[in-house]
Order: structure tokens, then C-alpha cells, then sequence
């Protein structure tokens, strides 16, 4: 049998019909049973227009005075909303409720009579706004920290990917086999420089294995590692490869996702440098204004026609999301004839670290 789901709009109003019809139950049995002691089909009628006008009262206030952005902040600020969300609810359907008396008999409005039994009915109907109140912010409260859970979860499984992705493309085998090897040349030829070497490679180890233990670092010290990175491979490349680095003075102290830019150069190697008999350049620049940071890997190349990203650079558009929000980009694009561009784009003010 095929099972039946129902939307979120249909189960919100199943459960409203459901939820105030249960007050004509609840107090049809109560006064039939324990007050009355007898079944009155006027009493069944006025808690059906009670039902109906906790039904309408009810979704007009949330559609107009409880915002999703409630929900957003502390739980204190949370429940006093629901305590005064529970008055104004309550206070709406107490006045429908007597509006009509109100208008048959006006004098009753003055009477102690009628104050006693506003307030008796305030408290009367209270018990069954407070259930909904409680119903309706403990859902959206569990539904918040679900989100923020599986939030928090997909940023551990991006940079999880991303390191993976990282420790298989710039510490594979082969980058290993060709650094060591380079460096083996230069045993033999400077053993200062294949010193140097021997040290850079190590901190570039070091880097790549530790990144993930924080979102973000400084440029500038991201660039270090790159430097590392492109000087190992300026070993294997010689003349073939040159490299321009401009960095903006206002954007060095400014934040990345660690590895990014080695990442993007490391791309720029794999897909570029090492398809051309002659080598060539790769240039790295970083801008910025009052509100965006932008930071642009070239390289010498040619884009295919119909390339898609790899896992790489969709793993870097998810964690610049994930970081920084909606507003974040990675865009690949030829820039020139015989010129490829990577470039990261996102706002300086970002979601997670306001």
C-alpha cells in the first residue's frame, strides 16, 4: 500500500483543525460529565466558535507577529516572546468572544461581573494557547538546532573531502616522487639548496596534514605555503615555470580557508604548466574593497571547451559558501587566448565570524 505524506502546509493545518477541535472535546466531556452533569448542545456551539476563533486567531498571529528570525536567537529571548505571544493570542480570542455581548448588552461591559468573567476566560483559554505555543516553538526551536546540526556536520564532511581531496592531489605519489627526486638532483649539485629544499617540503608536509584544525588563517601565511609549494616545483620545472606574486597590502591580514590557494596553484601545476612543452607563467594577485576580497591564480593555458570542475574547486565553491555564504564564488574563466583564471570572490564580512 502506498503510503500517504503530506506536506509541511498540510500537516501544520491537520494538526491546528485537530488541536483546537480537541477543546470542544475536552470540554464538551467536562461540563457533561463534571460541572453540568447533563449534554447542552448550546455549550457544544460556543466551544466550536471558541475552536474556530483559537483556529483563526492563532494563524493570523503567527503569520503577522511570529517571524522565523524568532527563532534565531537565545532561548531566553526565545520563551519571553512565547510568554507574551501566549497573552496576545489568548487576549484576541477573549475579545472575540465577547464582542457580541459586548454589543447585545452594553451596560454588562462596566459590571465586576463582566471583569470576573473576562479574566476568568483569560485564564480558562490560556491553558489551550499555551499547549499550542509550546507546540509550535518547541518544533521550530528542534527544527533550528537540527539545521544547525546538519550544518555543522556538512562543514566537518566539506573539510574532511577537501583534505582528502588535498592529501591526493598535492601529496600523491607523484608530486612526492618528483620533489624528491628534484631534490635528489640538487644532492649532488648545491646541498645547501637541497637543504632548503629538504626544510620546505617538511613545512609543506607539516601544513597540508594540519590545516584542518582551523577555518581560517591570514593570506600572508597562506602564501608562505604557496611560495614553498611553487619553489618545489620551480626544482622540477627550471625555466619553464615563473612566477608573479601581487598581493594587496590591505588584503594580507585579511582571512582564507587554509589550502585554498595552494589548492588553486596546485591545480594551475596540473592542469596547466604540465600540458606546455614550454612551460610557462603563473600569476597570483589579491584586491580588495570595503566589503569583498577577491584572490586571482593564472596560469598559462588553454580552458577546454565544456570543462567541468573538478572535485577540487567544487569542494573550495563549498567550503567559501559554507564560511561566508550565498554571496562567495569561485570562478573559472579564460581570461586571455592563451590564459586561464581561478578566482575566489567573497564578502569581507562573513556569516560564521561576525
Amino acid at each position: 500500500m502506498k503510503k500517504i505524506r503530506l506536506s509541511k502546509k498540510q500537516q501544520y493545518w491537520l494538526l491546528q483543525v485537530v488541536g483546537w477541535l480537541s477543546i470542544v472535546f475536552v470540554e464538551t466531556i467536562n461540563y457533561t460529565f463534571f460541572i453540568i452533569r447533563e449534554f447542552v448542545w448550546a455549550y457544544v456551539i460556543q466551544f466550536c466558535l471558541l475552536a474556530v476563533s483559537g483556529l483563526i486567531a492563532s494563524h493570523l498571529y503567527k503569520k503577522l507577529f511570529i517571524k522565523p528570525a524568532v527563532f534565531e536567537k537565545s532561548l531566553s529571548k526565545i520563551w519571553g516572546k512565547a510568554l507574551l505571544d501566549t497573552f496576545f493570542i489568548t487576549l484576541i480570542m477573549v475579545c472575540a468572544f465577547f464582542i457580541p455581548y459586548i454589543f447585545a448588552s452594553p451596560e454588562l461591559f462596566s459590571t465586576t461581573d463582566f471583569l470576573i468573567q473576562f479574566f476568568g476566560q483569560m485564564m480558562n483559554i490560556a491553558r489551550y494557547v499555551v499547549v499550542w505555543i509550546i507546540i509550535y516553538y518547541l518544533y521550530h526551536i528542534l527544527k533550528r538546532n537540527q539545521e544547525i546540526s546538519q550544518q555543522k556536520l556538512l562543514m566537518e564532511n566539506i573539510a574532511k573531502t577537501s583534505e582528502l581531496e588535498l592529501l591526493k592531489s598535492q601529496l600523491n605519489p607523484h608530486f612526492l616522487f618528483n620533489a624528491l627526486n628534484s631534490i635528489k638532483a640538487l644532492v649532488l649539485i648545491d646541498t645547501d639548496k637541497a637543504r632548503e629544499a629538504i626544510i620546505k617540503l617538511s613545512e609543506l608536509l607539516r601544513f597540508t596534514l594540519n590545516y584542518e584544525k582551523t577555518p581560517l588563517i591570514n593570506i600572508s601565511d597562506e602564501i608562505n605555503e604557496v611560495v614553498k609549494y611553487l619553489e618545489l616545483e620551480k626544482i622540477r620545472f627550471g625555466d619553464r615555470l615563473d612566477v608573479y606574486i601581487n598581493l594587496q597590502e590591505e588584503t594580507l591580514d585579511a582571512k582564507v580557508p587554509p589550502a585554498m590557494i595552494l589548492t588553486l596553484a596546485e591545480n594551475a601545476i596540473k592542469h596547466g604548466i604540465t600540458q606546455l612543452p614550454d612551460g610557462g607563467i603563473i600569476e597570483i594577485n589579491s584586491s580588495a574593497n570595503s566589503h569583498t576580497l577577491k584572490v586571482e591564480v593564472c596560469n598559462t593555458g588553454e580552458l577546454k571547451e565544456n570543462e567541468n570542475k573538478g572535485i577540487g574547486l567544487k569542494n573550495s565553491t563549498k567550503r567559501l559558501q559554507n564560511l561566508f555564504g550565498e554571496k562567495a564564488r569561485l570562478i573559472l574563466q579564460s581570461k586571455s587566448p592563451n590564459k586561464v583564471s581561478v578566482s575566489i570572490i567573497y564578502p569581507l564580512k562573513y556569516k560564521n565570524h561576525e
